[in-house]
């Protein structure tokens, strides 16, 4: 694993003078936001042709709110795709965006465009949207000294489609600053097979699907913009309750597991 800490050009450089036929020539592809970037950490842009990555690096936010991501790219129709909120995520053959192990998702948003680039510039406006969810977690009848554990399918994001890529998904949510919730972020899932692991003396005692009660609740990992999940499970019941932000006041599920 290695992260891009620069931008990488994946085919060499060429120039072109003006008497020249210039349709070989590199196209100066410029892409920015519609609006400055809703989270904090690094930009990765990738420029996919023909299913392959031709190039791709990392910028700051900074500069990427500032229009500073330019790249001389070949003339032929491409897919742009930008993820923002990189802080602790790493890339892999520059194909895969991997979660480390025992670490939350990074507050990532996606997103990918068309870009033609038949001409000699062109400015691709992208529109990221929110590709990681926030689960605020309250347990109660929690064991004296037990710790917690959330597991499930889904390891990172494939640069090209943004999808869902699989592999294991192992984090320690951490408590809050009044100490009564856990919180972590979680990547968009493929299925319902997130796992909430209590831990007594460094081996799991309980094992509950919040997956399934979160798709219980009709929580849809399929929105353009995924929402923000809370959960009170209550061991002593066998009950859960799932509120989903921006439902509306007082909406919210009551399950048994």
């Amino acid at each position: 694993m290695r992260k891009i800490l620069c931008f990488i050009a994946l085919l060499l450089p060429w120039a072109c003078s003006v008497k020249e036929d210039r349709s070989g020539c590199p196209c100066e592809l410029v892409v920015r936001c519609e609006e400055p970037l809703k989270t904090e950490g690094s930009v990765l842009v990738s420029v996919i042709q023909n299913n392959m990555v031709v190039k791709q690096g990392m910028m700051s936010r900074e500069d990427f709110d500032a229009g500073r991501c330019s790249l001389s790219v070949p003339r032929r129709p491409s897919t742009v795709t930008v993820f923002s909120g990189i802080t602790e995520m790493n890339t892999i053959d520059g194909r895969w965006l991997d979660i480390t192990y025992d670490h939350q998702c990074d507050a990532v948003y996606s997103c990918s465009a068309f870009a033609p680039l038949s001409g000699e510039s062109y400015e691709c406006v992208v529109s990221p949207h929110k590709n990681f969810a926030r689960l605020f977690l309250t347990v109660i009848g929690m064991p004296d000294g037990a710790d917690a554990t959330v597991t499930g399918p889904v390891q990172g994001y494939d640069l090209l489609d943004q999808k869902p890529i699989q592999g294991f998904f192992s984090c320690s949510p951490f408590i809050d600053s009044i100490g009564e919730e856990y919180c972590m972020r979680l990547p968009r899932q493929v299925d319902d097979a997130l796992t909430l692991n209590i831990i007594q003396a460094g081996k799991p005692s309980i094992k509950i699907d919040i997956g399934r009660i979160i798709a219980q609740s009709g929580y849809r990992y399929d929105d353009p913009d995924l929402l923000d999940i809370s959960m009170l499970i209550d061991l002593y019941k066998s009950s859960a309750m799932v509120i989903v932000a921006n439902w509306e006041v007082g909406s919210f599920s009551l399950l048994e597991y």
